[in-house]
């Protein structure tokens, strides 16, 4: 009789563990985590984070890194998101919030 053994998980359970963090590009043990919508856009605004690496697996030193900076700057989160939105200016309904992040400069192509 023959056993086929396989490891918990399947193959590297597809998109939440990695070898190399998706933020910082270290070799390390990396796994997705579950930041809200509203945290990886003020990540990606603050330059915390690049806009590669939302959603993501990245290694423990990064995610350390980027919980502190929520945690110190909470206040203006909080003030981001209680302030209402200018007169006749209303923000589009059921768009991610990422997708509303400006692209970094190196990346934006002129048109021509």
């Amino acid at each position: 009789m023959a056993f086929k053994i396989e490891k918990l998980g399947g193959p590297r359970m597809i998109q939440h563990t990695a070898d190399t963090c998706s933020n910082c590009g270290e070799d390390a043990k990396c796994r997705r985590r579950d930041f809200s919508e509203q945290a990886w856009t003020v990540l990606v605004v603050w330059h915390e984070v690049q806009n590669a690496a939302v959603d993501q697996p990245i290694c423990e030193h990064c995610y350390n890194e980027l919980r502190e900076v929520l945690i110190d700057r909470a206040d203006e989160i909080e003030t981001a998101v209680s302030t209402p939105a200018p007169k006749g200016k209303t923000a589009p309904a059921k768009k991610p919030i990422v997708a509303a992040v400006p692209a970094a400069r190196g990346k934006v192509r002129k048109a021509g």
